[in-house]
């Protein structure tokens, strides 16, 4: 067999290993809707898009950073988190697509859900199925020109249970929904929130 076969079976069995990895969904630098970034340890974590709306995130079980794109003055960012994925569908995404349909809000962003948080943020994540976070002002960060939010240890909110741990203790993946009401009409519309999944190893 000569040395030009030789090479070509070599690069014909190298793309045969390759191509299953290739198949892999690719890692974007920030969510397809919002523009989320992740940060851990001074780097950017990539995040992978699952489907249309659903994105996940790899994480370490530390502390880690959302950067949230600077729209104007006055931003403000909604969030809810919880233990299990019943967050995605409370948001009613079918319905919501339908662009003649204006679906209720699901109860966590409905007013007076709002968690009590300081008012340059904690640094705690509160797990709360029926309730979220109200990021804006200070809780964006201090930087007028960067919306940065760090969550440091988790305090899960079950009814009338409260479990509060350091983030090295997170056991098993936790979801997210953010919302960003773009035209201020008070109505969650397709394009304006997404789902994350967060998977802690």
């Amino acid at each position: 067999m000569g040395a030009i076969a030789r090479s070509l079976i070599a690069v014909a069995a190298a793309l045969a290993v390759a191509a299953p990895l290739c198949a892999k969904e690719p890692a974007l630098e920030h969510s397809p809707w919002l523009a989320l970034r992740f940060e851990q340890d001074g780097a950017g974590v990539p995040i992978t898009a699952i489907d249309t709306l659903r994105s996940e995130v790899t994480l370490k079980k530390r502390p880690f950073t959302i950067v949230l794109p600077v729209r104007g003055e006055d931003d403000a960012y909604l969030l809810t988190a919880w233990t299990s994925d019943s967050i995605f569908a409370d948001a009613l995404p079918d319905e919501r697509a339908r662009a003649w349909t204006e679906t209720e809000l699901p109860f966590y962003f409905t007013p007076y859900t709002a968690m009590a948080d300081t008012a340059a943020g904690s640094g705690t994540l509160m797990l709360n199925a029926e309730g979220h976070h109200h990021l804006s002002g200070l809780r964006l960060g201090p930087d007028r020109d960067r919306h940065a939010v760090s969550f440091a240890q988790v305090l899960e909110i079950d009814g009338a249970e409260r479990r509060e741990y350091a983030m090295r203790k997170v056991d098993g993946p936790l979801y997210l929904v953010v919302w960003f009401d773009e035209d201020g009409d008070g109505v969650m519309r397709h394009g304006e929130y997404e789902f994350l999944e967060l998977d802690f190893r």
